[in-house]
């Protein structure tokens, strides 16, 4: 038998196999170009709307990015845009002195998002509103990034609010470690100045 006369054969005893593999295959590769042309076509219907929300806030109109940021922490906690109109309705909410309900569009965020430098900001906006209320130490526990200097700069505002100096400046002097801007180091500086 030659070499053309067991390819023939081969693929006579195996055409069934190679077909049903074909077609699972490209049925796979279907099924995954849809998949993934649904999930763009709802991140871009979410960006869309986030747009329009957003527009309006920009114009007063807060109630539309509330509503946006309500409905989206249920159906996409993880999404960015609904991070990004948590934030936008926690500052509605500080606005209206609503602090309670700012609170949570920040925990949704802290909770849920996994974009780092959102969560960071959540914090930081969370503590500043915690400062205000004279609530210093839960201030602190919600600041536990190390390598944000906007946290570590925080916490020495706390400290010095609570009139310890010592941690003021030990705070202050560690965010000098990073790389800031020159108006940054100036105003470090000035409150390490203004504590001694």
């Amino acid at each position: 038998m030659s070499d053309e006369q067991k390819a023939i054969s081969w693929l006579e005893d195996n055409y069934k196999g190679l077909l049903l593999g074909l077609f699972l295959g490209l049925s796979i590769l279907f099924g995954y170009k849809s998949l993934l042309s649904s999930q763009n076509s709802a991140q871009l219907e979410l960006s869309r709307q986030f747009d329009i929300a957003v527009n309006n806030f920009q114009k007063g109109k807060t109630d539309q990015i509330v509503e946006y940021a309500k409905i989206n922490m249920a159906d996409n906690p993880e999404n960015i845009y609904t991070a990004l109109a948590n934030l936008y309705s926690a500052k509605a909410m500080y606005s209206d002195n609503k602090i309670d309900e700012a609170y949570i569009f920040l925990d949704h965020i802290i909770s849920n998002t996994p974009d780092s430098d959102i969560v960071n900001l959540a914090k930081y906006r969370k503590a500043k509103l915690l400062i205000e209320q004279n609530e210093y130490s839960t201030a602190l526990n919600v600041l536990t990034s190390l390598d944000n200097y906007q946290h570590i700069e925080l916490r020495g505002d706390i400290y010095l609010l609570q009139n310890n100096k010592n941690e003021a400046i030990n705070h202050y002097n560690r965010v000098l470690a990073f790389e800031i801007t020159p108006n940054e180091r100036k105003n470090i500086l000035a409150k390490i100045n203004l504590v001694k």
